[in-house]
């Protein structure tokens, strides 16, 4: 079986996911990517794939520098 490692990128404490296989946060850990193609990302700010900045949610995006950011406590 696969070994899938927690991402190491600071992602905003909004961003949410889940796919398929089920949730895609690991407690403690940041987010494990198992089947991107499959996932469904929502921040919970805006209660939908668009940020409250109007711009689109996924991991990539939801990183320090973007205006509706905040770090993960």
């Amino acid at each position: 079986m696969k070994t899938v490692k927690p991402l190491n990128t600071k992602f905003c404490k909004f961003l949410k996911a889940k796919n398929p296989f089920g949730t895609l946060e690991g407690g403690s850990n940041e987010f494990y990517t198992f089947d991107d193609a499959n996932t469904i990302y929502w921040c919970v700010k805006s209660l939908g794939a668009g940020g409250p900045d109007n711009g689109p949610v996924e991991p990539g995006m939801c990183i320090p520098g973007r205006r509706c950011y905040k770090e993960r406590d």
